[in-house]
Order: C-alpha cells, then structure tokens, then sequence
C-alpha cells in the first residue's frame, strides 16, 4: 500500500501545481516565462517524494507519465503555462532526466544521483533563467551568447549549496560511502562549476537533460569512488579539454561529454581504461589536425567541421561506458576487457581514415576493390589499413596490465577487425548525396536532397557507434 499512496501523493502534488499556476498564467499580465519556470520548480520538487517508493514500477509511473503528457503537450499545448513558443524539446528532456535519474538511484541506491542531478536543474536552471532574463546585463560567453554573467552565477551558487547539502545528507546512506568535510566541499566546488558550464552549453532546452544527469553523475562518483588517482586524472582531463577547446578540436558539449564518459570510466573501469579513452583522443586529435592538399580536397565530401561534437564523442565512448556499467553492477571484471578493445577499434578506424586521405596510394572500396575517390566512407588504403593496425596495437597496450598479453592480442585483433567493419557499414548504409560538381560526397548540398545510397539518419557518428557496439558485443562473447 506505501506505494499506491506514494501514487496517489504525487499525482495530487503535480496536478495541484499544474492548475494553480494555470490559473495564474491567465490572470497575470507579465513575463510569460515566470509561469512556466514555476512549473519547471514546483514539479520538479517531486524529488523529495521518492523515498516514499520502494518499487520501481511506482516510482516511474510518475516520470513516465509526465514523458507522455509533455510530449502531447508539445503538440496540442492543453496546458499553455508549460511551453515555449519554440521549437525545443526542454520538457521532454525535463520528464526524461527525472526518470533516469531516479530510477538509477533506486536500484543503485545511490540517492544523490537524483537529488542533486534534478534540484540543480529544477532550482539552479530555473531561477537563473528568471533572474539573468531581468537582471543579467553583460553576455560575456562567445559560445552561449544568450547566456548572461548573473544567470550563470546563480547555477553555480545554488549547484554548490544543493550539492554540499545533499552530500552531507546522503553520505554514507544506501550504497553511498561516507567523505570527511574537506572532501564534500571539494566536490561540491567541482560539481557547482562544473554545472555552470554545463548550463552555458545547453541549446533549445537540452540542459534540462545534460545538466542534471551530469551534475548528479559527477558528484555522486566523485564522493563513490573519489581518490587521489582520480582527481589527478580528473584534473589532467581539464588541461586536455581546455587546450583542446583553444585550438578548436572539440566543442563545448563535446568536452563536457569527454569529461563525464572519462571520469566514468576510470571510476568503474580502473585507471588503464581512462588513460586509453585520453589516449585515444590525443592521437585521434594530432592525426586530424595533419594536413595536405589531399586531405583537404577529401575532407570537403564529408560533413563540415573538424570539431569534436557531444554526438561524436558519444559515439565513440558509450559502448565503453556500457561496459563498464554492465561490469560494476554485475560484478563481472572481465567485462571491461571489451572496454580496451572499443578504444582500439575507434584508434584503429581514426588513424585508418586520417592517414588514408593524407597518403598517394589508390582508394578502393572494401566491397568490390573498384577505385572510390579519396575521403569516401567505405573506400580503403594499404597505408590506411596499416595505420590502423599500428592505431589498434598502441591502444591495445592499456590492457597489458589489467588482462595480460591475451588481453592484449584480442583488443587488436578487436580493433583491427572495427575498422573493417567501420569501413563496411559506411559503404553499405552511411548516407551518399550528388555533390554540385556531379560527384558523390556524404553531405547534402542543399536540405532535403535526396539519398543516392544508404540512409538519411546514418551519419559517420551513427556508423561509428554501430561498429563499436559490435566490437563490444564480439568481446563479450570471446571473454
């Protein structure tokens, strides 16, 4: 019965909300934005009911219904108070943070997930939109340039109390390790500015699911798994990304995702993991910032900007971070060998592409051998495809120490065998367009134009995550 009643309170809470502040939006004159960020704050406090549940299927029928009504809502708008006039998906995002997030709390047991992941977003998010849009002046972010100084500051203020107090009250709870003050200070600091960034870098409403399963991840493995080791590897991560940010090899989501997909798995995957996951992006990085003539002229048949982006980063390290997930909760080491190989497979195909367009030799397609024009996903080298084994042999050595020399030779051979996948799937399903010229390239020139070959959706960063899911599900079932 305490979940039916948990039930039953949740709905009276949220439709109370709903009708109340309604019931002002209609009768108020001002900011539209006040009723909605109302809504943002009142529903989002649903967070403090959650330990009333002690089955999941209740606990998610609560999120799981606002996903349904905010995406209706979107559409029809029988509930005007909640939206935007535009194009964004913030309340559905909004509806799938608190699902995620509370549901990994319940069965980790690790409840800062979801306090401090969702009050940051449901309090600092809020306000600061209602507070930088009246008072904010100066617009000082080249990248988030509708993003205001005072906005920014009070995320990160209110990120830093909502995170020091949740860890002082949650500490050494469920499955949570208890930290001395020092430490939880540390981590709220970290967690705060950390926050703020991510805020910055939200567009059309995304931050309503990047900010809080980030914030709410970061602070919660730091205080499950916080060391000296990973705070210097957390640290080292910062340096790279910052320099890397300077010199425009990553974006500003792009580096919040590496920072997130590192810190996970060197907490849950050991210190060899994370440093093939930097590994991986410092030679995947130097190799795409080599140029010729050659290069250049490929380059200009694939998609535009050299730029790593969230979806790229993702793309590369999700089958990892699976991995590691799977391993922790099913308490299954061997599971993160397959973890080394996905980075020894994405090495393998970026050394395998990058040097392929900056050689002479002849491109051929995988499939048949006929000649491809240079830069073509699904066209091969013989210097590409010996990169790309030197590519897979360096990454593979991260798993030396962990897994020994067997572990070694079936990360490259893993590897090895993801670039020719890689190279298979884009010429089988990765999207070809007429470029102006008559020639095929893997962009369209104008929105719209219809698909020579492949699919519409099947980006290099969808191939790419394909490819390293399979080399994933292949390690696993060689362990």
């Amino acid at each position: 019965m305490r979940n039916i009643y948990g039930v039953i309170i949740s709905y009276i809470y949220i439709l109370l909300v709903l009708g109340l502040v309604s019931l002002y939006a209609k009768k108020q004159k001002g900011d539209p934005e006040i009723p909605r960020k109302l809504i943002h704050i009142l529903v989002g406090n649903w967070v403090f009911l959650t330990p009333i549940f002690t089955a999941w299927w209740a606990l998610a029928i609560v999120p799981l219904n606002s996903l349904l009504v905010n995406t209706l809502n979107r559409k029809y708008r029988f509930i005007p108070a909640m939206e935007r006039q535009d194009d964004g998906f913030g309340t559905i995002y909004y509806a799938i943070s608190m699902l995620i997030l509370t549901s990994a709390a319940f069965f980790l047991k690790w409840p800062t997930l979801s306090f401090v992941g969702l009050l940051i977003m449901v309090y600092g998010d809020g306000l600061a939109a209602i507070v930088g849009k009246r008072w904010g002046k100066r617009r000082p972010f080249p990248f988030a340039p509708e993003k205001t100084l005072l906005g920014s500051a009070v995320v990160t203020g209110l990120a830093f109390v909502i995170t020091l107090v949740c860890l002082l009250v949650f500490q050494g709870q469920g499955a949570l390790r208890a930290a001395d003050t020092p430490t939880v200070l540390l981590i709220a600091l970290f967690t705060a500015a950390l926050s703020g960034f991510i805020e910055l870098t939200g567009k059309e409403g995304c931050d309503n699911l990047s900010l809080p399963v980030g914030a709410g991840l970061f602070a919660t493995l730091c205080l499950q798994f916080g060391e000296t080791g990973l705070y210097v590897f957390l640290l080292m991560c910062l340096v790279i990304l910052w320099l890397a940010l300077r010199w425009q090899v990553i974006t500003a989501t792009g580096a919040v995702a590496a920072l997130l997909s590192g810190q996970t798995l060197y907490a849950l995957g050991g210190a060899w993991l994370g440093a093939s996951l930097l590994a991986f992006f410092l030679i995947g990085s130097v190799a795409s910032k080599l140029k010729n003539n050659q290069k250049k002229a490929a380059e200009a048949l694939q998609a535009p900007g050299s730029a790593r982006s969230w979806k790229q980063v993702l793309s590369n390290s999700l089958p990892a971070g699976v991995l590691v997930w799977l391993a922790y909760g099913l308490g299954d080491h061997r599971l993160i060998l397959p973890a080394f190989a996905v980075f020894a497979a994405a090495a393998a195909d970026t050394l395998s592409s990058e040097y392929g367009m900056l050689s002479n030799g002849q491109v051929f397609s995988i499939i048949n051998g006929k000649p491809l024009p240079r830069g073509l996903s699904g066209g091969v080298t013989w210097i590409g495809l010996m990169a790309g084994i030197m590519g897979s042999g360096m990454l593979s050595l991260f798993a030396l120490p962990q897994f020994g020399i067997k572990g070694f030779i079936l990360c490259g051979l893993l590897g090895f065998v993801g670039t020719l996948i890689d190279s298979l799937l884009g010429a089988l399903l990765q999207a070809k367009y007429e470029g102006p010229d008559g020639r095929i390239q893997e962009v369209p020139v104008h929105e719209g134009d219809p698909v020579l070959s492949g699919f519409p959706l099947v980006t290099n960063s969808a191939v790419n995550l394909i490819t390293l899911s399979v080399v994933a599900a292949l390690g696993v079932l060689l362990l």
